[in-house]
């Protein structure tokens, strides 16, 4: 497979051969704890990423230094226990959470339903963490292989300023999750006046960059909501957006018969926000896009559209931890294609 290409790399091969049937054996959940499990063992996982340290990778991310563009999604990693090993892995950067002021359990099961055939699923999780206290403990404790974030996402202003204050000591940046369909003031709320005044707080205390994560859209109607919700964020002194959460869907499967779906079925809809964004706020801030991101030539549209770094989750469970080589692989391939092709230009002037 060339870098570029949609089929079968080395660095993937043998996860989707042999350890992709054993895990999808199993429920989704009881295969995430598996895998939460292996990483918590002293594994070689810098081997089993095997990222490329190509310098033409490195980025800055509202002022933050990555080793590369490539980042780890929220909810991979609901308490922050296994950042390091996920570091280690080779991201550029790992989210945690999300977390909210207190413990929450989420749904009741099932709660996550896969679709093979479209590399993608759909999540009722609920937001299950530790809380924020608990988290920080954690987050105290676990080494730092690569810059982390930790999302937030609370209903009401006191929980999230409360949160904010308590994990922010621990991380590099903060997420504001201002679009899980598992969360009621993502739906029922005045979303712009509420998103305004918890940028408006978080700026008057921070000292880290603040990024809000968009919902999705399909429609017209939901674009502009979404476009004024970016303005709020830019005028409010965020530093970033991510684009975008899952996509509210239904599926019978689910005890809550909906969820939020992600992976490779939200591709083109990621890049349509990313552009949006982009010409949006003039790209003036920095973006992670976020939803469908599997190969290297999705990596390098978003990038290309304007965003800053993409985001992954659902690949890492359908391709194995070789999506980080592989991603980072073909971004440094074309990065090198572009600095060859350029010199060239030079030496013929």
């Amino acid at each position: 497979m060339t870098p570029m290409g949609h089929g079968i790399g080395k660095r993937v091969g043998w996860y989707r051969a042999i350890a992709r049937p054993l895990f999808f054996a199993l429920p989704p959940e009881s295969a995430h704890r598996v895998a939460h499990a292996l990483l918590g063992l002293p594994l070689p996982w810098e081997r089993l990423g095997d990222a490329d340290r190509d310098p033409r990778l490195r980025v800055r991310l509202a002022g933050i230094e990555l080793a590369n563009p490539v980042g780890l999604a929220a909810g991979f990693d609901k308490r922050g226990s296994l950042l390091g090993a996920l570091g280690r892995l080779g991201f550029g950067y790992v989210v945690g959470g999300t977390f909210t002021r207190r413990h929450r359990e989420g749904n009741p099961s099932p709660r996550i339903a896969r679709y093979r055939h479209r590399a993608s699923m759909t999540n009722a999780m609920g937001l299950p963490n530790p809380g924020a206290e608990a988290a920080a403990t954690t987050l105290r404790s676990t080494p730092r292989t690569s810059p982390r974030l930790a999302s937030i996402a609370d209903e009401d202003l006191v929980d999230v300023l409360e949160t904010h204050a308590l994990l922010e000591p621990h991380v590099d940046a903060v997420e504001l999750n201002a679009s899980c369909p598992n969360v009621s003031w993502g739906r029922d709320r005045d979303n712009e006046h509420h998103l305004e005044t918890l940028v408006r707080e978080l700026g008057r205390r921070r000292s880290v960059p603040l990024f809000v994560k968009l919902p999705p859209f399909r429609s017209a109607i939901e674009r502009e909501v979404v476009l004024a919700l970016a303005r709020i964020a830019q005028e409010g002194g965020a530093d970033g957006l991510t684009c975008s959460n899952t996509l509210p869907v239904r599926d019978a499967r689910l005890a809550t018969g909906a969820g939020g779906l992600s992976g490779r079925a939200l591709f083109e809809g990621t890049l349509a926000i990313v552009e949006d964004m982009a010409r949006e706020t003039g790209r003036e801030l920095s973006i992670n896009a976020s939803g469908g991101i599997v190969t290297p030539a999705d990596a390098l549209a978003c990038l290309q559209a304007g965003a800053t770094t993409v985001q992954v989750y659902t690949a890492l469970i359908f391709e194995g931890p070789g999506v980080v080589g592989e991603l980072t692989a073909g971004i440094a391939s074309a990065r090198r294609r572009a600095s060859s092709a350029a010199a060239g230009r030079t030496g013929g002037s």
